[in-house]
């Protein structure tokens, strides 16, 4: 009997181990693929953003590069493609680009998620490695949606 109710403690643990990494390893999973822009806001305001920018694309791969396909700004609209690297842990999104490298560090965004699910990423920007923490007034809030 005793070691029946040993199994049974074990199993349980285990189970409960194994379920703290699932969830982790879901929100992993739900990240990757290609993302597209769907608006920007800041203080809950959308902002007025043109078809252009409406054509930006974000890819996470497994790998952890992250493919940016942005508008150069320019008329007519000209893309550009940029891959960079990013890390995703505890609703924590950074994003590291080693082409700008900043007293030796890449250039570093850190970007908290609201929301990521298997249609729909939504994460602020909050701070990046050169300014520190953005003002919450100039916190921009970024929404994506699954293609």
């Amino acid at each position: 009997m005793k070691k029946i109710f040993l199994a049974l403690i074990i199993s349980l643990a285990i189970l409960s181990c194994d379920s703290d990494n699932n969830d982790s390893s879901d929100q992993q999973n739900l990240i990757i693929g290609e993302w597209k822009l769907s608006s920007i806001s800041v203080n809950g305001q959308n902002l007025d953003i043109n078809a252009c920018m409406l054509e930006q694309t974000r890819t996470f791969q497994n790998n952890g590069n992250l493919i940016e396909y942005f508008w150069e700004e320019t008329t007519p609209c000209t893309y550009n493609t940029s891959t960079i690297q990013y890390t995703f842990n505890n609703d924590v999104l950074v994003s590291l680009n080693g082409d700008e490298v900043i007293n030796g560090m890449p250039f570093e965004i850190t970007n908290n998620v609201l929301t990521l699910n298997a249609s729909t990423l939504i994460y602020v920007e909050t701070g990046d490695n050169i300014d520190g923490t953005y003002p919450q007034n100039q916190q921009q809030t970024f929404t994506y949606t699954k293609i």
